[in-house]
């Protein structure tokens, strides 16, 4: 898809070292991203840690930030 942008963050792992969460936002067009979480860990230990409960919690904030200036425009 031409204009196509990409953008990739790695976050290490506080404990192991080289082990990187990775997230990945991808423009979609007509105002859509596309969010892609690759954890460091098996889904049921993220649940277990608290993980997977911390990033619902971020994007949900990230939600309202992009939500607010969606309205400011």
């Amino acid at each position: 898809m031409a204009g196509q942008r990409t953008a990739e963050f790695t976050i290490e792992h506080e404990a192991i070292e080289d082990a990187n969460d990775v997230t990945i936002f991808e423009d979609l067009g007509n105002g859509q991203t596309k969010l892609t979480f690759i954890g460091n860990e098996p889904m049921e230990s993220a649940k277990a840690s608290g993980q997977v409960e911390g990033w619902n919690q971020i994007l949900d904030k990230v939600a309202a930030v992009v939500a607010g200036l969606a309205q400011a425009k």
